[in-house]
């Protein structure tokens, strides 16, 4: 073995596994994908930019460790819209398309990334075609996610969107920041005093703590249990 290819096992070692673009393939059949697929692996600092706003698609990534935060961009300030932790895939919808992506993706601690490029992956659809399958049903299901979550939040109460802000916003130790909180609620369609009064209604309950604008999540469970 050469110094290149045992390189490439050691970058392979990292590569998510179970990982769903492999499901139905062999030990080795996974080998000669990860082979074609050739992950690059970089790693972020806190507060680094793993996706500009404005960048073109292109590019399938893994987190493999660490935390970081998904903005909208294009208003007067960028707006918190998820949160991606150890094992979540992002970039997927955007691989294929020219056009830039509208949202920026700020790594919150250190992050591991590995990173698949269009050209590698549109390889190994005609290489294994049942990676193609995979890729397909990975996002229809995202698809259906996004619009079970838009029909049930067009209709929720200011509850059940006051929850769902402060687990999206929470951190690895359940602690949320609330910044611009105008820019947030105008996006969620939910006004100051419902969300203050939920807000009060989850410290009565003793779901969460508030100092400030920083909430620490007390209960999590059951504050996830408003979304069902």
């Amino acid at each position: 073995m050469n110094n290149s290819d045992a390189a490439n096992q050691a970058r392979s070692a990292f590569f998510p596994d179970p990982c769903f673009l492999f499901d139905g393939l062999s030990g080795s059949e996974r080998e000669n994908a990860l082979a074609i697929l050739s992950p690059e692996y970089p790693v972020f600092a806190a507060s680094e930019k793993i996706v500009r706003a404005g960048e073109s698609g292109g590019r399938l990534f893994f987190l493999l460790s660490g935390l970081a935060a998904v903005y909208r961009t294009g208003g007067e300030k960028p707006v918190l819209m998820n949160r991606l932790r150890t094992g979540d895939c992002f970039g997927a919808a955007s691989l294929f398309t020219a056009g830039p992506t509208p949202t920026e993706i700020t790594a919150e601690t250190e992050c591991r990334i590995a990173v698949v490029k269009e050209p590698e992956l549109s390889r190994l659809f005609l290489s294994f075609p049942q990676t193609a399958t995979n890729y397909i049903r990975f996002l229809s299901e995202k698809l259906v996610f996004l619009n079970r979550r838009v029909r049930d939040f067009s209709a929720a109460s200011s509850d059940e969107k006051t929850a769902c802000l402060l687990l999206n916003e929470a951190d690895e130790n359940g602690f949320a920041v609330i910044k611009n909180v105008t820019a947030i609620l105008r996006t969620m369609n939910l006004s100051r005093a419902s969300f203050y009064r939920s807000l009060a209604s989850f410290l009565s309950r003793g779901l969460i703590d508030k100092n400030g604008n920083q909430i620490k999540i007390i209960n999590s469970k059951e504050l996830k249990g408003i979304l069902s």
